[in-house]
């Protein structure tokens, strides 16, 4: 359901979250350096691990339609190495939800979760290689994300091998 008002709702609440500096600290002080793209900006590079949250929001907002304001943040959980937000953020791209289609940046976002093992980039990345999407065709390249979606339990991926023509 991509225009569930719940997501929409969630997202218009949490959103803001990423955008707003800190509302206080123990003291009740103000500190706007505590706050914001920027500031996620830093936690991220600092300690990746801290991105779930953020990129959780970032999610969220895509998938409540809010796509020109998920852009941002997706972008810094993809860029600080979350896989799942480098497949939303291809999506994004691939789709035109947010920024201007672009098959190739897209890709490029595919072929950088495969790289990472994830299963989900490798099933991806494989198709665009089968496709000639935003890369040019390569079946033996297509074939060997393929397989190493499968191997890590993605289904869309065996079924294509399931279906590939034997050579």
């Amino acid at each position: 359901m991509p225009n569930d008002p719940r997501r929409s709702l969630l997202a218009a609440i949490l959103l803001p979250l990423l955008a707003l500096p800190g509302l206080a600290d123990d003291l009740g002080q103000l500190n706007p350096e505590e706050g914001g793209i920027s500031h996620l900006a830093e936690v991220l590079a600092g300690d990746p691990d801290k991105a779930g949250i953020a990129c959780w929001i970032a999610y969220e907002t895509q998938k409540g339609g809010l796509h020109t304001q998920a852009i941002s943040a997706m972008t810094l959980c993809a860029e600080s190495g979350n896989a799942p937000s480098m497949i939303l953020l291809a999506h994004a791209y691939e789709n035109g939800l947010g920024v201007a289609p672009d098959e190739e940046h897209a890709t490029l976002w595919f072929k950088r979760a495969a790289a990472q093992g994830y299963s989900v980039g490798q099933y991806h990345y494989g198709m665009a290689l089968l496709e000639g999407a935003g890369v040019p065709r390569d079946e033996g390249q297509a074939r060997f994300w393929l397989m190493q979606a499968a191997k890590g339990g993605d289904a869309d991926a065996a079924r294509v091998l399931d279906s590939w023509p034997m050579s």
